[in-house]
């Protein structure tokens, strides 16, 4: 691609660099995750300046070919406002921080961006925020190769039954267990991806503990700041 045609993407992060600029992660349709420096950004004047929001599609073109490109141009539709913060914002800012530590740089990741476009329409119209997070998680899990196998026990190699109970090993699958009242039912669902008839309890679960297998038992900054709001 062009660098210097209109590309869509969202803002993960962003920082401040030096007085006036800010160095961003964005997540681009064709790019994948790229940073990118909006010089003078800061700057009440600058063509940058209130543009960079979180949640909402952007339009922007840039130009390098080092890892840290320049940020030339920037638009959005203003339509689109963004909530003030609250468990729905916390939840946003956890997604994004997801993206930004299991995501390739400069890698394509297309299917994935309009993943995470839909997600933000269901959570902007209102859906469950915990199952519409937990979709998410488990799609992004199947995306980045680290999917989960719904199909078999993993010591038996048997498939997995209705009527039986199974416990969950991070890195490897599910495992036949009279300890754990989480069915082979309920595994099932989550295959299809029928959430709503698994308990939300279990759900978070499997997804928590895969996704810290995934980042190598490192903590999230956004998971701590929302335990501490919660106290």
């Amino acid at each position: 691609m062009n660098h210097n045609e209109w590309d869509d993407c969202f803002l993960l992060h962003q920082r401040a660099h030096g007085e006036t600029s800010l160095i961003i992660d964005v997540f681009t349709k064709t790019s994948g995750k790229i940073s990118l420096i909006a010089k003078g950004a800061k700057k009440p004047k600058s063509k940058f300046f209130g543009y960079l929001a979180p949640f909402t599609k952007l339009k922007i073109t840039f130009t390098g070919r080092s890892e840290l490109k320049t940020l030339t141009n920037i638009d959005r539709d203003f339509s689109q406002s963004t909530n003030s913060f609250s468990k729905t914002s916390y939840s946003l800012l956890y997604i994004n921080e997801l993206l930004i530590r299991l995501l390739p740089k400069d890698a394509s990741q297309e299917d994935l961006f309009i993943l995470y476009e839909e997600f933000l329409i269901k959570i902007h119209q209102g859906d469950d925020i915990e199952l519409t997070l937990r979709h998410f998680e488990l799609d992004l899990l199947d995306m980045l190769g680290y999917g989960l196998d719904f199909e078999s026990d993993i010591e038996k190699g048997q498939p997995i039954d209705i009527n039986k109970n199974y416990s969950f090993i991070p890195q490897s699958g599910f495992r036949e267990s009279t300890n754990s009242n989480f069915s082979g039912e309920d595994i099932i669902n989550i295959k299809i991806r029928d959430l709503s008839k698994v308990s939300k309890k279990h759900l978070k679960h499997i997804t928590q503990e895969a996704i810290h297998f995934c980042l190598d038992g490192r903590d999230l900054s956004s998971r701590d700041i929302f335990k501490r709001i919660q106290q």
